[in-house]
Parts: C-alpha cells; structure tokens; sequence
C-alpha cells in the first residue's frame, strides 16, 4: 500500500511532472436538484421583477404591502394570463391618455406619464372630500376644464420616484432566455423534458410578455404627486351636469371613467356585496389607491387578436406535455385530461370575448360584455363555474409537474452536450 502512494502521480507536486490537465469536460448529467433550482430561481427572479402595482395607500404599512406583492406573485404563478390582461389594459390606457393630453397642448407627455397617473401617481386635493387618487382619463377631463393645471413634472423626474432598473431587466430576460434556450436545446438533442421545466417555460412566456407591457411603467412608487384643485367638489359636480348626479362607487369623479376595475366591478351590489358586509370589511370612500386590476377594454380587433394569440400560446406550451414521461399511466392521463380541460375553458372563454367585443365594437370592457353577465346572479355562475374548471386543472398540472419529479427516465438527468449540438444549427 505505500509503495503504490508513493508511486501516485497526485504526491509529485513538481510543476509539469504531477497529475496536471488540460481542457476537462464537465459531467454529462444532472441531478433532481439541478432540474428544481433553475425552475424555481428564473420563476422567482421573472415574477418579481414582472411586478409593477400601483402606488399604495398612506395608510398602507410594510405588511400590507408584502402580502399584496404576494398574492400577485402567487396570480402570476397559477394564472399569468391574468396580469397579461391586466397591464396590456393599462398600457392601452397610458398610450391614449398621451394622445389625449397631446390635444390639449400639454408638451411632453408620454406614456410614463400615462402609467403614473394610472397607478395613482396623482392625488387631487380638492375642498369638500378626502383627497383622493385620479385615472389619466380623469386628470385630462380636469386639465380641460380648467379645475386644475396640467402637471409639469417630467419624465425624468418620474423615472428618479421609480425603482426600475433596466440593467435589472435585462440580466432578468438573459435568464429566462438561457432558460428556454436550453428547453429547446434539449428537444432538439432528444432529452427528455420534465413536466416541471415545461410548466415553467409557459410561465416565463406570459410573464415576460407581462413585463414587455409594463416596461414605461414607474416601479415602487411610494408617494404621489398632489394637484390643488381650483374649485370645490361641490362645484365641479355641479358643471358636470347630469352626468354627475349618481352617487360615486370609487371615487367623485366616477362620471368620468366609471366601473374600470374587475375588484370594484364585482363588490358592488349582488351576491359577492352582501358577502363582504356580512365579513365586516368595508373599503373607504373615495378610494385611498387605484387597484391593478384594471379591465380590459380592446380598441380593436387586431389588439383583441394580439392577445388571444398570446393565451393560445400559452396553452398550446402545457400540450407539447401530450407524451411526456410520468411515472404512472394515470399520471399521463391526470396531465392529458387536466391540459384538455384548461384549454377548452381558454378557448370557451376567449372566442366569446372575442364575439361580445366585436358585437359592441369595442366600446365595452370584458366585465361589462353580454349584459354584464358576470356581475349578477344567477348568470355569473357560468363565468365562475368555467373558471374555477380553469383553476383546478391548472392546479392539478402545477401539482402534477412537482410530483412527477419522484420518478423520471435517465434521458431526463442527461446535460445537453453543446460542443456536439451548436454545430447542427451552423
């Protein structure tokens, strides 16, 4: 035994005679950690940085603040499409508060500026009520009227109140695309893919496109910019006229932009109304913050489209799973069946969006389409039923890409071999 350790190469420590080497390949598997970290980091690392909500309430402390981003991580886990939804409405509606403001001869103003004042950038201090936050559609209406002067901070200035980080963007895009990159590596070597990192890439598709729609959007504002108002409410409600003579759900100036958020749309009156009061919980009026769910309101059929498009796709990713490894039949059958039923509730759903928002040429939003059905009993009941069939397959394939880890094919833990790959794409 000594004599073999004294004739190893590794104890000749002498450079140029000991155990030296050159280039040396990594290994060409994988471990069930290294399929779990890059899923769990480059979803962690895109959703929070997807994440633009609106200004909070003062009221609003550290914790309230958390739970909300954590209710909207957890949104964007189970159902991306939703936010999708939610920030192409307000990048719709900052892009035509730029051409409305442009009319009015307000210089500079762009779509930052649209985002902002949508997210309750602007608080408006007026006499006779609580000082309260304002649409870009109602700060338009004030600044043509005279009841306030049009704000002159910059853009600039906007972008300093925000936290973005556009560096922080795009090393966010370099991972989610070294992440695909690397799925569709591994198609087209042959690897098996887990239903884990299939799960994943349709998430970072929607994701990504999310943070496409909020990429002008300020990030992390905390306080808004307060306009004085030249009159009181009083006033003001008074020269509106009759358009104004309905008591307000959010905030006075309701006549101006009613009815534009799906929170607001489903708590007042009905069933989800009479719930909420029998749970004591009671949101102060005027609203203290603008909520994120803003409805989604297509200008066109192309912009309709666009997004259909987009949630096909997103579905379509979850049934490229059709043949996947699992380690029991019935789990092929869990993923096959669950796969059919989200599909066909986002194609139920979308194709009669896409029929109501043609039928009133895009004049409505999608709570307010086909008699408002969502909103009143007993008709919402089909809204709610075809979603919480959404919901539950969609949990069930979350559930099921986790679980199917326990067990998979040895062709799923091999690593692509790229030396031998990227010349097939020369």
């Amino acid at each position: 035994m000594a004599t073999t350790f004294a004739n190893d190469s590794t104890s000749n420590s002498t450079p140029g005679t000991g155990d030296y080497r050159g280039w040396v390949d990594g290994p060409d598997t994988r471990g069930t950690m290294d399929i779990i970290w890059p899923c769990i980091s480059t979803l962690t690392l895109l959703l929070f940085s997807m994440l633009h909500l609106n200004v909070p309430a003062s009221s609003d402390g550290i914790t309230r603040g958390f739970r909300r981003k954590l209710r909207w991580f957890l949104l964007g886990s189970l159902c991306p499409e939703l936010p999708m939804l939610f920030a192409f409405a307000q990048l719709a509606s900052a892009r035509r508060s730029r051409e409305d403001m442009k009319a009015l001869a307000v210089a500079d103003w762009t779509t930052t500026h649209g985002f902002y004042a949508d997210s309750g950038g602007f608080m408006l201090d007026i006499p006779g009520t609580h000082p309260f936050p304002i649409t870009a559609k109602q700060l338009c209406y004030l600044v043509r009227h005279q009841h306030v002067d049009a704000p002159r901070i910059k853009k600039v200035e906007i972008d300093d109140k925000s936290k973005a980080d556009v560096v922080a963007k795009c090393l966010t895009f370099f991972q989610s695309g070294r992440f695909i990159i690397n799925i569709i590596a591994r198609a087209a070597s042959g690897l098996r893919i887990t239903p884990l990192e299939l799960m994943s890439s349709a998430i970072l598709f929607c994701s990504s496109i999310t943070l496409c729609l909020w990429w002008h959007k300020p990030l992390n504002v905390t306080t808004p910019t307060i306009l004085k108002a030249k009159c009181s409410i009083s006033a003001l409600l008074v020269q509106a006229g009759d358009a104004a003579k309905y008591p307000f759900r959010d905030t006075p100036l309701d006549f101006i932009e009613p009815d534009i958020y799906w929170c607001s749309k489903w708590s007042h009156g009905g069933m989800v109304q009479r719930l909420l009061s029998k749970g004591g919980w009671h949101v102060r009026r005027p609203l203290e913050r603008i909520p994120n769910d803003r409805d989604f309101k297509p200008c066109s059929f192309q912009e309709n489209l666009i997004l259909g498009v987009a949630v096909s796709v997103f579905g379509g990713i979850h049934f490229c799973g059709w043949s996947l490894p699992f380690p029991t039949k019935a789990e092929v059958h869990i993923w096959r069946v669950n796969c059919i039923i989200m599909g066909g509730s986002l194609t139920v759903y979308g194709l009669s969006e896409m029929v109501g928002f043609w039928r009133t040429r895009y004049t409505e939003a999608s709570m307010d389409l086909f008699g408002g059905y969502k909103k009143r009993t007993p008709w919402c009941f089909m809204f709610l039923v075809l979603g919480t069939a959404y919901f539950v397959s969609r949990l069930c394939l979350v559930v099921e890409s986790v679980v199917s880890l326990r067990q998979m094919p040895a062709a799923a833990f091999q690593e692509v071999e790229w030396l031998q790959f990227l010349p097939k794409l020369m």
